[in-house]
């Protein structure tokens, strides 16, 4: 079995991060089992909030490249190719100019992997430039498809293996505090966190506030979430915010020009 890399973030609220939910997942776990057992997709769709994106790139890339021992480099790997970022999708221009590096021999590892963020928001022209390599695909070249929303042309997801991972599977929704105690101990408790901890637990609050009824709420604290993501602040501010937001009632518009 693949050793899997270090998680510099690992730890926080009982042991739990980013990194380990993933590795939990149901999704991971059918990925992992076909990689060891020799099957490697051409292309790959996994569909999660965007929390759980880099962690499953992180997993992913370090089992395909392990097969000559070279392991997972992070991202200075040379071939790990990232198109788009977590806040945009590519356009045409940028597989034009980039995938025919699919198509070169990799450098250190038996697979070159091609991370293509928010492909769920992809242009028109530039999913169906997918098509050709999707349909004849390089020999040592594989496609990661990251989505937030089952968004996808049709051909693309037909040529993909599918993979999910909802939140409510990893994350059971969590009352925030409910008195001035409660919320001493929380903070108390969360000091020592990391920031990844910290945000899976305002997401599993978000949870609790949806299945309540509190629908501005939840989907306030899932917008701070993907903000933290995106900004990478310190787990003291996200913290902070969170407090602000769930105990003092204020609203993420009071704030919201300050963090951009």
């Amino acid at each position: 079995m693949t050793e899997h890399p270090t998680n510099p973030d690992q730890g926080g609220e009982n042991g739990i991060s980013l990194f380990d939910a993933v590795a939990s997942s149901r999704a991971w776990k059918e990925l992992s089992s076909a990689l060891e057992a020799g099957v490697v997709p051409q292309s790959v769709v996994f569909c999660s909030p965007s929390l759980f994106h880099d962690p499953f790139v992180s997993l992913y890339a370090h089992t395909l490249f392990s097969g000559n021992g070279s392991g997972w480099l992070g991202e200075t790997h040379p071939d790990l190719l990232r198109l788009g970022t977590p806040e945009a999708p590519p356009g045409i221009e940028t597989f034009r100019e980039q995938l025919v590096e699919l198509y070169s021999s990799p450098v250190a590892a038996p697979y070159r992997l091609a991370v293509i963020h928010c492909a769920d928001r992809l242009s028109p022209p530039a999913a169906n430039s997918l098509l050709k390599i999707t349909e004849e695909p390089p020999p040592r070249g594989r496609i990661l498809f990251l989505l937030e929303e089952e968004n996808l042309l049709p051909t693309l997801r037909s040529r993909s293996w599918i993979l999910k991972m909802p939140p409510e599977e990893v994350l059971a929704p969590a009352a925030p505090p409910k008195n001035d105690e409660e919320w001493v101990h929380w903070l108390s408790e969360a000091s020592s966190w990391k920031t990844d901890a910290v945000l899976l637990r305002a997401t599993a609050w978000a949870r609790w506030y949806a299945l309540s009824g509190q629908f501005r709420k939840a989907e306030e604290l899932d917008t701070l979430v993907v903000l933290f993501q995106k900004t990478k602040l310190s787990a003291s501010m996200a913290i902070d915010l969170i407090f602000l937001m769930t105990r003092e009632e204020s609203t993420f518009e009071d704030f919201l020009d300050s963090l951009r």
